[in-house]
């Protein structure tokens, strides 16, 4: 098992994914709205902000590159946070169009992307009705094939972009590991655990048994983080922050309507105030940076000097 670590607390806010926006407007669909979210989620702690394109109206999902350059250019603008915006849509098969919008900002020392997740492995997403008793549809995949993995990590490799390796089992991190033997994959990696809740049963469940054996193929020197799709990420938060983890949270993967209709840095608070608690420090975006062993960014601005 990797070993306990001290370093400060890391926050990820996972800001919108592909969820409804329901009765909760905090939700964002806008580059505007997104951030205000990173603005906020920054405000309150967080030193990651991980989102989706989504289209300003219907909030359907869109990969446009002109949507994220302008929550690119928003974020550093006004924040220091590490950006980490998703690949393209898996409806989209070409790995072009999955990295077009991570190359477009790439040579760009101010703008360029902080990581970039790759999921390691397909899984069956259909979501399960616990009232009916049966699942909504039985069909739905996420498909990342070995050889679509190859190609992405080629791409980011040749033009030296970090990569959060997101692992939705304990086979996945081990698919991982034999892309670092290839050399793809470097051996400095954010591990990115997804737990899921009871209407998405594909992922781990919330139990120390499994954060445990998601933990043990960590290497000793390398950092990781808990997050939970579909499902409240506060318990299993809590073991990751004693146990020297990391977590994500937002409106992007679940409501939390038990706390009204909170948003993103309301809910990062909350994870504040459990480090509070339980006596860990949390991490700007600079020292998560350190401790992930990222380049600095000395150009951006600092909360002192922030236009909010």
């Amino acid at each position: 098992m990797a070993k306990h670590s001290e370093h400060p607390l890391i926050i990820e806010c996972r800001c919108n994914e592909i969820t409804p926006r329901g009765d909760n407007p905090a939700l964002p669909h806008s580059p505007k709205e997104i951030i205000r979210e990173a603005v906020r989620a920054w405000e309150a702690g967080a030193s990651i902000f991980h989102w989706h394109g989504r289209d300003p109206e219907t909030g359907k999902p869109r990969n446009d590159v002109e949507l994220y350059l302008e929550v690119i250019e928003g974020i550093r603008a006004q924040t220091d946070l590490l950006i980490h915006p998703t690949l393209g849509y898996i409806t989209q098969n070409q790995v072009e169009d999955r990295v077009r919008h991570i190359l477009a900002v790439n040579d760009d020392p101010v703008l360029r992307v902080d990581m970039v997740p790759v999921d390691f492995g397909s899984l069956n997403v259909d979501f399960w009705d616990p009232q009916m008793g049966q699942f909504t549809t039985y069909d739905q995949v996420y498909v990342n094939t070995r050889n679509d993995l190859k190609a992405v990590l080629e791409v980011f490799k040749r033009h030296e972009i970090y990569v959060a390796s997101i692992c939705w089992d304990v086979g996945q991190m081990r698919t991982a590991h034999c892309f670092q033997e290839m050399g793809l994959l470097p051996r400095n990696t954010f591990w990115e655990f997804v737990f899921t809740g009871e209407v998405m049963p594909a992922g781990a469940t919330s139990t120390i048994p499994a954060l445990q054996a998601f933990v043990a193929e960590v290497p000793d020197d390398n950092q990781w983080l808990v997050l939970c799709w579909n499902g409240d990420v506060m318990r299993v938060a809590s073991w990751a922050i004693t146990m020297g983890g990391h977590v994500g949270i937002g409106l992007g993967d679940h409501h939390y309507s038990r706390f009204g209709k909170p948003h993103n840095g309301e809910l990062v608070e909350k994870v504040v105030q459990l480090a509070n608690m339980l006596g860990r420090e949390v991490a700007t975006p600079a020292q998560a940076r350190e401790i992930l062993k990222m380049p600095s960014r000395a150009q951006l601005p600092t909360k002192a000097v922030a236009v909010v």
